[in-house]
């Protein structure tokens, strides 16, 4: 928000970054892009190819954000759930993600690892917060827990690493 507020006092236009998209990457909102199934692909990206990763993106923030309203969902419609504190969180995750694919949508997605990076840190945060409504689960379930994550994060540590390793090479990456 302070950004655009600064652009406005500035320059006197509070939407200069999608002006300065629009004239220099030729990038053109569609807004309707997170409805159309021809947005989503479901094939896993090859390691070269940024752009199918970025696809491959969105279309898991999607799953992620319905995933997780349906969690939500259940235990407020069974009456089991106060007042979501979360509530506020996915909405800024929703707006995010709709705002990061109605932007890319034109250049097929590309970049949409960057921008969807936001969304996913809100989900992550809003989920450990439903998660803590519960009881501590047995001490294997946990160990298994804690193995899994470290799984996934060494994996993305590694990914991170090869399009750090592309990008120094000239390629691009995001």
């Amino acid at each position: 928000m302070p950004f655009f507020v600064y652009c406005q006092a500035r320059w006197g236009h509070c939407d200069l970054y999608m002006l300065t998209q629009a004239a220099g990457w030729g990038i053109v909102p569609d807004y309707l892009a997170v409805f159309r199934p021809e947005s989503y692909r479901w094939l896993v990206p090859a390691l070269n190819n940024p752009t199918e990763a970025s696809q491959l993106s969105m279309t898991f923030g999607a799953v992620l954000l319905v995933v997780v309203a349906l969690c939500e969902l259940i235990p407020a419609i069974r009456r089991q759930a106060g007042v979501p504190v979360r509530a506020g969180i996915y909405f800024c995750a929703a707006t995010i993600y709709y705002l990061s694919v109605s932007g890319v949508a034109c250049v097929e997605m590309e970049s949409m690892l960057r921008y969807a990076f936001g969304a996913y840190a809100l989900i992550v945060l809003a989920l450990l917060n439903f998660l803590r409504q519960f009881r501590a689960p047995p001490t294997w379930v946990r160990v298994l827990g804690t193995a899994a994550v470290a799984l996934v994060s060494a994996v993305g540590l590694c990914l991170q690493g090869w399009y750090v390793w592309n990008f120094t090479r000239g390629n691009w990456v995001a």
